[in-house]
């Protein structure tokens, strides 16, 4: 699978097919050229739509869709550098027991730290709150002083 392959498919269909999902699964150089290719050419709709696919396939008890697998979703959609994406995230973070344990509370904050918990105090409801309360105190517990080199574009985080 290529990422024009991919891409010509999502463009026409508005959809990621089975055979995407499972080339991005497996093929980690393929993830590393999707990051490449987003950074420079983004598409914040083929980005979420995977994160809706990988949490859909995570709450299915006949999948075995890995943390790493969101995670790539979630670092994909955070380059796209929108707010708001924040809270998606928190979303996939909190689709079990183990992704909430295993999912990487630096994705939520990809638009830097001030700007995240601005942003959550600003919106109204249950989920907001709860994730303002645990981005702060990891903030304060240190998980969150080293975002720059999280996102750094020359160091790809374990996850791809």
């Amino acid at each position: 699978m290529t990422i024009e392959i991919m891409l010509d498919y999502f463009s026409l269909e508005g959809v990621i097919n089975t055979e995407t999902i499972t080339a991005i699964r497996k093929d980690g150089a393929l993830r590393k050229n999707l990051i490449y290719y987003l950074r420079q050419n983004p598409n914040r709709k083929l980005a979420l739509t995977l994160l809706n696919e990988f949490i859909i396939l995570r709450k299915s008890p006949q999948e075995m869709v890995p943390v790493e697998n969101l995670m790539f979703a979630c670092y994909i959609l955070g380059i796209h550098q929108q707010i708001e994406d924040s809270l998606k995230i928190w979303e996939a973070k909190n689709v079990d027991f183990d992704t909430y344990c295993g999912l990487d509370i630096q994705l939520i904050a990809f638009a830097g730290l001030e700007k995240t918990i601005a942003f959550l105090k600003s919106e109204a409801g249950v989920e907001s709150d709860k994730a303002l309360a645990y981005i702060t105190a990891c903030a304060a517990g240190g998980d969150l002083d080293d975002l720059d080199t999280y996102f750094s574009v020359e160091i790809l985080p374990w996850f791809i």
